[in-house]
């Protein structure tokens, strides 16, 4: 018997979080979170998120009251507005190899959404669209995520369809050794002379205006895809949540500005691959641990990608031979190797400057969706 529950106080929030660390315990590929990262993510009093959407979060427990999936049901009220009303998203969605958790865990979120008006499901998007996101369908190169990537097992999709969900879209994370080659030499020629054609300019982020340039990057984030089918304006509070855990490893170098003409045109935000680390810490922060936390930062190889964008009147101007010039010129010698975070396999601009970088696709993502059918009035009565 499977029962599925809300969550709604201390116990359940913990069940909530812990479900992960049962399904994951010896799968060598799953990075764990941090626990009390986890704990404010899902939390209506730390993150402002909860503040601009509706979100319920439900775990299913066995007979033996032991947690075995999770999911969210969420209604974003700016994507809504921005794309209609009727849509609704799931995520965090985790569950053991039985389907009929899987099948409990979709049916509740089905239910919750139809009793508020909403006629599609989408997701995983955990909790929005420029947080984790999308189903793992293909690990082409068989290693663990790296920060911003998800992960699960192969089942899930297997479980997504049998729910009556179809695949929507799919996006594909990106990497590359960080070593210069003759490709990244002719490319930097490129860019030297685009810089000089267009009057383009550089700039980092600067330690006494490092608040005024992370809110300019979310600016321009929301400009760069103000036409972007599946992304919602961030809001200055989300951000800066969003930003939170990871602010003591910000990088000023890695924040850049590309300005064509004196305006801000295209900007990018590189971080280290944090999952290094997370594996390390197993879930917890300890004291030991935070003594050796620079240690264990200089030790980590890779950089990712977290924000990118240009504005998109800028495209097909050689301005991404410029991107992918400045991120070259950041990781070497620094990192060993650079990765992205999701490109849309839709947006043909994206996966060029990941090629113009000499980036081979690492993994492949999906997100899916299902139509629901209109509310009905004695559910919507039921919610009153």
């Amino acid at each position: 018997m499977i029962r599925i529950v809300p969550v709604t106080d201390r116990r359940s929030r913990e069940w909530f979080i812990d479900v992960p660390f049962r399904l994951y315990r010896n799968d060598p590929l799953w990075v764990p979170p941090l626990r009390s990262d986890m704990r404010k993510l899902i939390s209506p009093k730390h993150n402002p998120f909860f503040a601009e959407a509706d979100i319920q979060n439900f775990v299913a427990l066995d007979a033996d009251m032991t947690p075995v999936g999770r999911i969210s049901a969420i209604i974003h009220h700016e994507y809504n507005r921005r794309f209609g009303e009727d849509r609704a998203f799931f995520g965090f969605y985790e569950t053991s190899p039985d389907p009929a958790v899987s099948a409990a865990l979709f049916q509740t979120v089905e239910s919750w959404s139809q009793a508020r008006g909403k006629r599609t499901l989408i997701g995983p998007y955990s909790y929005t669209s420029t947080q984790d996101a999308a189903l793992l369908l293909e690990n082409l190169d068989s290693q663990p995520p790296c920060l911003l990537q998800t992960y699960n097992p192969e089942y899930y999709r297997q479980h997504l369809e049998s729910a009556g969900f179809n695949l929507a879209f799919t996006f594909s994370t990106y990497g590359v050794d960080s070593v210069k080659t003759p490709r990244t030499d002719k490319l930097q020629n490129q860019a030297a002379m685009l810089r000089q054609r267009h009057n383009i300019q550089v700039r980092n982020a600067s330690k006494a205006e490092l608040k005024q340039n992370l809110d300019e990057l979310r600016r321009l984030f929301n400009d760069c895809f103000a036409d972007n089918l599946e992304v919602a304006p961030i809001s200055r509070e989300s951000f800066r949540f969003q930003l939170d855990s990871v602010r003591p490893f910000i990088d000023l170098a890695g924040i850049r500005v590309i300005e064509v003409d004196n305006q801000p045109a295209a900007f990018f935000l590189i971080l280290p691959d944090l999952n290094e680390l997370l594996t390390r810490l197993g879930g917890k922060l300890g004291l030991l641990d935070l003594i050796r936390l620079p240690r264990y930062r200089k030790q980590i190889r890779k950089c990712v990608i977290a924000l990118i964008g240009a504005r998109p009147m800028l495209h097909g101007q050689g301005v991404g031979r410029i991107i992918a010039d400045e991120i070259i010129r950041y990781a070497y010698g620094r990192y060993e190797e650079v990765h992205t975070m999701w490109i849309d396999d839709r947006n043909p601009s994206s996966y060029v400057l990941a090629a113009n970088g000499g980036m081979q696709r690492t993994k492949r993502y999906g997100v899916f969706q299902k139509s629901l059918g209109a509310g009905s009035a004695a559910a919507k009565e039921a919610q009153a």
